[in-house]
């Protein structure tokens, strides 16, 4: 058959849109795979298959990707919207995992409630990576943002001690007067302050993770504090997202690539060989905090959640986005906690002193008299 026979089949409108919307129907499928793929990655060690655990950071992409198909095919007047209906309501119970209704943002007083934040401080250069504000200003915001909130625990990562604004005796003058972490000069990856006392603390590892137990009016209280592996992006890895949202690819997208692999098998680590065993040996309630450098949708979150509570979908209110780099925004910083503890309050709180939002909860801890 000739060339020139093929392009005939085109001289029809109605051949035309026939062709458009098989086109369309063959992206839309791919949409729909990946959406279900993307939420696969709790079930699947990324050092069995990677992609999915790659697959599951764009998984409100491929989300929304499926809402627009659905707008479009009922525009069209066709029944192929519901394929993208399908691939969402299959996996629905991943929407509560980033956007929440309703929920509790008070404080809720009370001798058995612990009020907690976690924080990635980001040393206090703000949120914008190209003109950073000075620390001083930051971490002086800071304090007054304590005042605010007036947590009973802070588990703050990437904390800068500056030596201006002296942050542990300030925060010591405020009634926090026990604190545990790992120090590096002014630096500290991890560290915790209290204003209950310390009765028990133990270093994990030599840079990123700890627990301290806690009195807390009798009661012991185990606080683990992580700051997880972190992926080391910078300005080039995020032009190589933009890169990919235009389905391109160049040397720094496979960098990119490389960077997600090696993190996200370290996180399975992580949890493997220290979290998952910590979480297991320990019998008093137990609060995980920090810094996880993972999604919801992540292996080391869905493990997480099958054996703690998330206070955000019990209390959560609107979008639960925690990052807010140059590209993407993500949900990674988290406080779980063991099913005995009671979630009160979840607040997200947005602020310009670091590319993180501080997250602050109010818990019922079980009394064990």
């Amino acid at each position: 058959m000739p060339f020139s026979s093929y392009l005939c089949i085109f001289n029809s409108p109605q051949s035309m849109k026939k062709f458009f919307r098989i086109i369309l129907l063959i992206i839309n499928l791919f949409a729909a795979a990946a959406l279900i793929l993307s939420t696969l990655a709790g079930s699947i060690e990324p050092s069995r298959c990677v992609a999915i655990s790659i697959l599951s950071y764009a998984y409100v992409i491929f989300l929304l990707a499926n809402i627009v198909f659905i707008i479009i095919w009922l525009c069209l007047s066709r029944w192929e919207f519901l394929i993208s209906v399908a691939a969402i309501v299959a996996r629905l119970s991943f929407i509560p995992l980033f956007f929440q209704i309703g929920g509790n943002i008070e404080k809720t007083p009370g001798d058995d409630v612990l009020r907690i934040m976690t924080f990635n401080c980001h040393s206090f250069t703000g949120r914008d990576y190209d003109n950073p504000t000075p620390r001083d200003t930051n971490a002086l915001s800071f304090l007054a943002l304590l005042n605010e909130e007036d947590p009973d625990v802070i588990c703050l990562q990437e904390f800068y001690t500056s030596r201006h604004v002296k942050l542990a005796d300030s925060l010591a003058n405020r009634g926090y007067s026990y604190r545990y972490g790992i120090h590096k000069e002014t630096i500290s990856q991890c560290i915790l302050f209290s204003r209950y006392p310390i009765v028990n603390k133990d270093p994990m590892d030599t840079k990123s993770k700890f627990y301290a137990d806690i009195d807390m009016h009798g009661t012991p209280v185990r606080i683990c504090g992580v700051h997880l592996d972190s992926y080391q992006l910078d300005s080039n890895d995020f032009e190589s997202f933009e890169n990919l949202s235009h389905a391109k690819t160049d040397s720094t997208t496979h960098r990119l690539l490389k960077k997600f692999t090696e993190t996200t098998r370290c996180h399975e680590q992580e949890w493997k060989e220290e979290l998952l065993p910590l979480i297991q040996q320990t019998t008093t309630p137990f609060i995980l905090t920090g810094d996880f450098n993972d999604t919801p949708a992540s292996y080391i979150y869905q493990q997480a959640t099958t054996l703690l509570c998330d206070p955000y979908i019990e209390q959560g209110r609107g979008f639960g986005t925690t990052y807010h780099g140059p590209y993407p925004a993500f949900r990674i910083d988290y406080i779980l906690h063991t099913p005995d503890i009671e979630a009160l309050s979840y607040k997200r709180i947005s602020t310009p002193i670091s590319d993180h939002c501080p997250i602050v909860v109010d818990l019922r801890i079980p009394s064990n008299q």
